[in-house]
């Protein structure tokens, strides 16, 4: 429960059921009640279950074009000079839009004396 590492989503169903950290199968302890064993091969078995959904969502969404950017239909065959030619363009753009944006915020709090 204390890993950094644990997402959010399992960490609130490790706070209702519980997961077993060992599985009895691991720990050579097979001495457990036929409840523990049932539990534990149901645990493995939604887990199985959950790594096979999450593969066939993954090739699915690969399939389907889901996990490409939007312009990567562009951007895959730019060249080293488009891409930096692009970077500088949008560098250059981002500068002139922040000026802007400074120059509008100069002007908003700016008092006109008559």
């Amino acid at each position: 429960m204390s890993d950094p590492n644990l997402d959010p989503l399992e960490w609130s169903v490790r706070k209702v059921i519980s997961i077993p950290k060992v599985y009895y199968w691991d720990t050579e302890n097979y001495k457990v009640s036929f409840r523990t064993k049932m539990w534990h091969r149901t645990i493995q078995t939604m887990g199985f279950t959950l790594k096979c959904a999450e593969k066939m969502g993954e090739v699915a969404t690969n399939f389907l074009g889901l996990n490409s950017s939007r312009y990567s239909d562009v951007t895959d065959f730019m060249t080293d000079e488009e891409w930096k030619e692009a970077k500088k363009k949008a560098s250059d753009d981002k500068a002139r839009r922040s000026a802007y944006l400074q120059d509008q915020a100069v002007k908003k709090h700016k008092i006109n004396v008559v």
